[in-house]
């Protein structure tokens, strides 16, 4: 399920700070070698390997870990500090491991995908969304494995569009790109231009999913909402499309379950009324119920 912060229509100044905080394992290099590597080692191999980067990267890269750390306490404000540490190193070994099956995820068989995530929890639910015919918007966080959701998706039918801002690296983006495109999964790039918010809406129109994260709002005119007992802003664009095409917004997300993957597809709503916030807090309760059940697999590397 991927993407950034998105408000289709407004400049994606929102992902501006994404880059500056971004970790030792996000970079062109662990990608190609976890792409590489994907092919011809066993996955638990590959697990040991990720686990060793994992912990030099958590050592090394001050900044990102430090956030890390700040996020967790502010969000679990009674864990002790050898709480935090723990969690916040079994995320970075979380993060690398997912670029290992992301890797694998290129060749991956029909019958080895319904083995790695044999299950989606109320899946009903965007089926009977998706059958109506007017879209589904899909909203999703850092949380998980968000890309596994969009092949899944895509291998099992739904016609899906993954809503991005570009990364800030070309290589990152042209890789991601490349391997969305060879699995059916189409990319829309928010990059200030009025034609991605015309592509989205026409994606809907034509009874499409669109897929985008939404945790890590930095615009200015964000909807406010209560989020991990912080007050935070989640992009207006989600509710503005829902009220205007009639599609469902609808909170999933696939997250890791010791050696395989579950998905949870929450209750769609519609935006009925001319507010934002009731929306806005709909999602922030799911994310956070998600991210309480699953905060070693919560990737927030920037500053609250």
């Amino acid at each position: 399920m991927a993407i950034d912060n998105v408000n289709p229509g407004r400049p994606a100044a929102a992902g501006k700070s994404a880059g500056a905080y971004r970790h030792g394992l996000s970079r062109p290099s662990s990608y190609k070698i976890g792409y590489s590597l994907g092919k011809w080692l066993p996955r638990g191999v590959l697990f040991v390997l990720a686990d060793l980067l994992a912990d030099v990267t958590h050592r090394t890269n001050a900044e990102p870990a430090r956030n890390l750390r700040a996020n967790l306490r502010s969000a679990f404000p009674r864990w002790t500090e050898r709480e935090v540490e723990d969690i916040s190193k079994r995320i970075f070994r979380n993060f690398a491991r997912n670029l290992v099956d992301y890797g694998r995820f290129d060749t991956i068989t029909d019958e080895s995908l319904d083995r790695l995530l044999p299950s989606v929890q109320d899946l009903h639910f965007l089926e009977e969304s998706f059958a109506k015919g007017r879209g589904v918007i899909l909203v999703t966080g850092h949380i998980g494995n968000w890309e596994l959701g969009a092949l899944f998706f895509a291998r099992h039918g739904f016609r899906i569009n993954v809503v991005t801002i570009p990364e800030g690296r070309e290589r990152i983006d042209s890789i991601r790109g490349a391997y969305r495109m060879r699995q059916d999964i189409r990319t829309i790039v928010v990059d200030g231009s009025p034609f991605s918010s015309l592509e989205i809406v026409a994606a809907l129109r034509r009874g499409e999913i669109v897929a985008m994260l939404v945790d890590r709002w930095e615009g200015s005119d964000g909807v406010p909402a209560k989020f991990l007992g912080a007050d935070r802003r989640f992009p207006r664009g989600p509710f503005v499309l829902s009220r205007a095409t009639g599609a469902p917004i609808l909170p999933a997300f696939i997250v890791r379950d010791g050696s395989i993957y579950r998905g949870v597809v929450d209750p769609p709503f519609f935006m009925d009324g001319p507010e934002d916030e009731p929306g806005a807090r709909r999602v922030s309760a799911s994310l956070e119920r998600m991210i309480r059940a699953c905060p070693e697999q919560w990737y927030n590397f920037a500053p609250r």
